[in-house]
């Protein structure tokens, strides 16, 4: 194991050396930490699992198919194991779950809220790559530019409208006033 603490800006190449000559080629594990504080919690661990059996850390197998399928949806936030067997009894299994073609299935299922619906609709649909989620974002917020935009218009177009009633209003009056002024003489 190789614990090395990064605290240089321009690190990649440094970095890509150490995994590539020095990690790979002498079967070791390179963990980076980013502070002198991280660093220290890792040699802490290490101190306090030193000479324990590596199982002591390792995360227990599920055996059943409940097991395994809390721990897969138990992953999407807030669902929890009493959702999972709910869900479970809806869809039959975990396949069934995860190709729904719509919202609208998932909401027929009792005792789902609306935020984990669309959680696990998400999850099992939206890629979870960071660059999707910034375009989605970003097109979000065009979305809501446009939009603002557009009320904008609409705000214009009505106040528009009103200047002009206004308008054919003082026209009419001053209209009505010539004509009777016209009359009297």
């Amino acid at each position: 194991l190789l614990l090395c603490l990064v605290d240089v800006d321009d690190n990649a190449s440094l970095l890509n050396y150490l995994n590539a000559k020095v990690c790979v080629r002498n079967n070791m594990t390179l963990l980076l930490a980013w502070s002198e504080e991280e660093c220290a919690r890792y040699l802490e661990s290490f101190k306090a699992f030193e000479g324990k059996d590596a199982s002591s850390i390792q995360k227990k197998k599920e055996t059943t198919y409940m097991e395994q399928a809390v721990d897969v949806l138990g992953s999407v936030r807030s669902v929890n194991k009493t959702d999972v067997a709910q869900l479970l009894s809806q869809f039959g299994n975990i396949q069934s779950l995860v190709t729904v073609s719509s919202v609208e299935e998932l909401r027929q299922c009792p005792g789902i809220g609306e935020k984990k619906v669309r959680r696990l609709y998400d999850a099992f649909h939206k890629p979870f790559s960071s660059s999707m989620a910034k375009k989605r974002k970003e097109a979000r917020e065009e979305r809501e530019r446009l939009a603002s935009i557009e009320r904008d218009i609409a705000d214009a177009e009505e106040g528009y409208l009103s200047m002009q009633d206004d308008f054919y209003e003082e026209d009419e009056r001053i209209r009505n006033s010539n004509e009777s002024n016209l009359d009297k003489t």
